[in-house]
């Protein structure tokens, strides 16, 4: 049993995560949590291009279920300032996820609102992430955002994997 323990600590070890790590806290969902809060403070409060470009990888991919497929610097430049729109980005309480990817990265998932001032609508859409690190630094290699939609009464329950 010890030595499953060592064996598992040093693949974790590998991945970037600790053994305290789980799809829902720990280092890596801290750095992580924390990569969200950027690239769409970034987007939608600071309206940052610079800050937003810098982000992704350059070999950066993005796939939308509205908008369709972008690469490169179509993905990188940022077209416009959402908050001018009065459209606001909020992350699912709970529903962001992590996992390790090894020698890569992690994957990143979860789902967000978006709403617009004076509306009473809201959109909601989930998201995966492919965040890469490299150098010392995350950046975002690849992103597929879908099941963009207006938010129903079921979507204001929370999921069973959310609560404790």
């Amino acid at each position: 049993m010890r030595r499953l323990a060592s064996i598992l600590a040093l693949v974790l070890a590998a991945s970037g995560a600790s053994a305290e790590d789980s799809p829902r806290s720990g280092r890596l969902y801290d750095e992580l949590a924390a990569m969200d809060r950027e690239l769409f403070d970034a987007a939608f409060v600071h309206c940052d291009g610079a800050k937003f470009s810098a982000i992704f990888t350059e070999d950066a991919e993005f796939y939308h279920d509205r908008d369709g497929a972008m690469t490169g610097k179509q993905v990188t430049e940022l077209r416009g300032c959402p908050r001018d729109q009065g459209v606001s980005r909020i992350l699912v309480e709970g529903s962001l996820e992590v996992y390790p990817i090894k020698d890569f990265g992690a994957i990143q998932t979860g789902r967000h609102l978006f709403k617009t001032a004076g509306q009473e609508d809201v959109g909601i859409a989930k998201f995966v992430h492919l965040w890469r690190y490299s150098d010392g630094q995350w950046r975002l290699a690849r992103v597929l955002s879908f099941d963009h939609r207006l938010m129903t009464d079921q979507d204001r329950k929370p999921s069973p994997a959310a609560q404790p």
